[in-house]
Parts: C-alpha cells; structure tokens; sequence
C-alpha cells in the first residue's frame, strides 16, 4: 500500500485546528464572547480545519480504489467497523455524560434524533457528514482522469456555494427537513469531498505543477491569506460552512503541502504531528471530554487564562492522543478508536500506513 507521507502532517494541522475552535468555545469565549482579540482572531483562522478532513477523507479513499480497485462489500464492511461503529458508541458516550454530568439534554427530545442528526455533542455532526459521503462514494469512485470528473468537480463548487447561500428547503417530512437543513448535510461539503478525489486522480501532476509554479503559488497563499486576515470581523462570526472557504482551502492544501517540506526537515516535529495525525479519528472523538475535564479541574482557572493558550491547547492534544492509545489498546478497542495497524503497537513510529478512519 502506497504511503503519502505528508498526509498524516496534513491531517495533524487539521486536528489543531479543530481541537482549537472547541477549545476556544469550551474555555475561552464565557457567554460566547472571546477573552480577547487575539483569541479571537485564531477562532476565526482556526475554521479552516474541518473542510482540510473532508478533503483528506475524500483523497485517501479515492487513492485506494485507484490502486486496488473497487469492492462493495469491503467498503461497506470497512465503513461500517471503522466510522460507523464508533459513531454509535461516541454518540452514546456524549449522551450518557450530557444526561448524567451535564444535565443539558433537550426535555422531550426522543434519543434517536440525536444518532439521527448527529447531535449527540456538538462535534459530531462531522462523522454523519463522512456517512453521508459514504453514500455517494461507490459512484465517486467510478471517476477517472478527464473532463468528467474535473467538470464534476467544478459542478460540485457551485453547488456547495449555492446551498451556503440559499435560505434552506423546506419539506413536509420532520426526518428530512432536519437533516437537509442541517450543517451536516452534504452539499454543505460536497465541494471538498470531491476535491479530495481530484487531488487523488491527479496526484503527481498536482505535485509536479506545485513544484514548477512555486513561487507564483505562494504569491497566490501570501495574497488570500492576507484577505482572510483583514476579512475576519469579531463582530459577525463564520463558520467552517463560509462560503469564502470554497477558494481558501485549495490555496490552503497547497500551503500545507509546502509547510511539509520544513517539517519533515526535523525529526521531533515530522514525529509530533505524524503522531497527531494518525490518531486525528481519536483526538476527533474525546477531545471533547478532555476539554470538558479540564474545565472541571480545580486549576481550571489557571489554564483558561489566555497567556496559557498554547499550553492548554498541547494539554489538550496529548491527552486526547494518550486517552485513544489507551482505548485502542482495549479488547475490540479498534472498533471504538480506529487507529492505523502499526499504532496500535506503539504511539510513535518512522514510519506509517496510511490507513486512517476516514480512509481504507
């Protein structure tokens, strides 16, 4: 099996990037309001995490199937133990610890909306998101080189931007109109699944041309990182849905894929966030409670403060990466934190598989 070994560096990135805007949310913005403009400022950067999943997700399955070809039954097999599974067991974690700590479930809400609707805790509606996807893949992965799948794909931009900007539909089924209106649907993401597919089709030409066109494309990353910078206003919030990050994350793989080159220049850092993001499925999953845990300590306060971000932040992260070691190292614990097959054995290594739980 082919190794891509920017993509656990890559995928790292990504988990910092979410684990900082829950971390912001759970202990840093009292009464939604940031403890101050710096905090802020990360929040708003921070976004660009979750789609950089979507795409990764979405490049590693397609990647595989390039290679091995398609098969139905492993897939559904594969997608049912390592994403399915452990969103039924993570669901019931948060709700049984939102009934019982928290005390925050809605009165009268049936149990199976939250596993419906992927509202179990507020991170989860990803995973339903990576579902949904799963759906449409067996046709995805019939795509190929040409015209196609690149018209596809740019179909596929304006049909995210559209739904972004549109009010919702409205339709008389409760079950429906919930989960079409619902920032888990898939057309909210559909654009970067399908770019993950073309960064898998044409991989190397992708490699090659950001080789050649170097400094052009980092005129390009100067340039929109700028404009996302000056455009961040405290006051009228975005999210990871903004429309803006139809043109941010493209730019921003590419500058993921340069930054590489400097880490993998150093041993301890190339071993960090490949540890980081092999386990990015367990960090996903608890860091939650380990956000919530630290919120609960008695020297809570002193963490909260914001000289102390960036070492709560890596508490944060090693405990989520140590609480999923621990997990996996259970009996059937790989149902419950998938983790590629030599990280089951030991948390850092050289070298790695690529295999991940939104992968093969």
């Amino acid at each position: 099996m082919k190794y891509y070994e920017e993509i656990p560096v890559i995928r790292s990135i990504a988990a910092i990037l979410v684990v900082t805007v829950h971390l912001i949310a759970g202990l840093y913005s009292p009464g939604g309001v940031f403890s101050n403009v710096h905090i802020g400022y990360i929040d708003q950067l921070a976004r660009l995490g979750t789609p950089i999943f979507a795409v990764i997700s979405a490049f590693l399955l397609m990647s595989s199937v390039l290679r091995r070809g398609f098969d139905l039954s492993y897939f559904i097999k594969s997608r049912f133990t390592k994403i399915f599974i452990p969103y039924l067991f993570w669901s019931g974690v948060y709700l049984l610890y939102r009934s019982f700590v928290e005390g925050s479930l809605i009165t009268g809400l049936p149990v199976s909306s939250y596993f419906l609707h992927g509202t179990a805790n507020f991170h989860l509606y990803f995973i339903l998101t990576v579902l949904q996807f799963y759906i449409l893949f067996p046709v995805l992965s019939r795509l190929k080189k040409g015209p196609v799948l690149i018209g596809l794909f740019l179909m596929s931009l304006l049909v995210n931007y559209a739904w972004m900007k549109s009010d919702g539909v409205s339709i008389d089924n409760e079950f429906f109109h919930t989960l079409i209106n619902n920032k888990s649907f898939l057309f909210n993401w559909i654009a970067y699944f399908m770019l993950g597919i073309v960064y898998a089709a044409y991989y190397q030409e992708i490699q090659t041309l950001l080789l050649k066109h170097k400094r052009i494309l980092q005129l390009f990353i100067i340039i929109l990182a700028v404009d996302l910078f000056v455009s961040i206003d405290l006051d009228e919030l975005y999210t990871s849905t903004n429309a803006a990050n139809l043109i941010y994350i493209p730019f921003f793989l590419i500058s993921l894929n340069y930054l590489y080159h400097f880490v993998k220049m150093d041993v301890a850092s190339k071993t960090i966030l490949t540890t980081i993001g092999n386990y990015s499925m367990g960090i996903y999953l608890v860091h939650p409670l380990v956000i919530r845990t630290i919120g609960r300590m008695e020297w809570s306060p002193v963490l909260t403060s914001t000289n102390m971000f960036v070492i709560t932040l890596s508490l944060t992260l090693l405990m989520s990466v140590l609480l999923s070691y621990l997990i996996s190292l259970l009996p059937f614990g790989s149902y419950l934190i998938p983790v590629p097959r030599r990280w089951k054995k030991r948390v850092v290594a050289p070298t790695l598989r690529e295999s991940n739980a939104f992968s093969e």
